[in-house]
């Protein structure tokens, strides 16, 4: 009777045991199918973002040659075609940032790299988002028939005379003068910016509104140009010393007081 009774008791705590095995992996399984679950609708969301951006990223280089040379020609509104390519003026940033870092390396400036390095990549991008915003704004207020992400596309790809004209004075431009770099602005920046005040224009019909829409655009990028050439040394060297400054000065301790 006892080893019959120890038997069953064996047998209930098997049965148990066995029990609570099943549930820790079904409990086990629902936890890695949640989990799992949960990763997978993260990444297919994160995936819809992407989806978000892609048809302003999505040329091809053929497309971006084009662009790149027609930023260059003046040609009449109606045979101008204004896309929403984000990708081609983003390259073109990136090169006029590598350009500034080149320019002021060797010109024997010396500063911290992480300060040049953002400073360059603060002017760039910010100077093409702040100008293309302000004669957006313009556009709105004289209501010119374009979007902001065209207008941006539209004014990055003639931002590439600026790398242009930089690349040559950095080759070409001698130290004596600056007959040079201002041939080169004419020769490329002119007709670049001319380019993109004809495609304005033509969105609008009162002749103040052409007048004031080019006078700021001439203004914006030519002024910019200048900048990039004569004032980029200047800040990133003052933006350096700060830096240095606030590196190297003493901790002032207060002294205690006697008691």
């Amino acid at each position: 009777m006892e080893s019959r009774r120890s038997r069953n008791r064996l047998n209930s705590i098997n049965n148990d045991s066995s029990a609570t095995e099943d549930m820790l992996h079904a409990k086990l399984s629902q936890m890695v199918w949640e989990a799992s679950s949960r990763q997978m609708k993260d990444t297919l969301n994160s995936y819809g973002r992407i989806d978000i951006f892609r048809p302003y990223f999505d040329v091809e280089p053929r497309q971006i040659r084009n662009r790149l040379i027609q930023s260059f020609i003046p040609r009449k509104p109606s045979q101008m075609n204004v896309s929403n390519d984000m990708y081609g003026p983003t390259m073109i940033i990136l090169t006029l940032v590598a350009l500034l870092l080149y320019s002021m390396k060797s010109s024997g400036y010396t500063v911290q790299d992480g300060t040049l390095i953002g400073t360059a990549m603060v002017t760039c991008f910010g100077a093409w988002f702040f100008m293309s915003l302000a004669i957006y704004t313009l556009c709105l207020m004289f209501s010119v028939d374009i979007s902001f992400v065209q207008f941006c596309s539209l004014y990055g790809y003639s931002l590439c005379s600026h790398c242009v004209v930089l690349l040559l004075t950095m080759i070409f431009h001698p130290l004596h003068s600056h007959l040079f770099f201002y041939a080169t602005m004419i020769i490329f920046c002119v007709p670049s910016v001319l380019r993109v005040s004809l495609y304005l224009c033509s969105r609008t019909h009162d002749y103040s509104h052409k007048l004031a829409i080019t006078v700021t655009t001439y203004i914006l990028h030519l002024s910019y140009l200048c900048y990039l050439h004569y004032g980029f040394h200047v800040v990133v060297e003052e933006i350096d010393e700060i830096i240095g400054d606030m590196h190297q000065s003493p901790i002032i301790s207060m002294p205690l007081s006697a008691t």
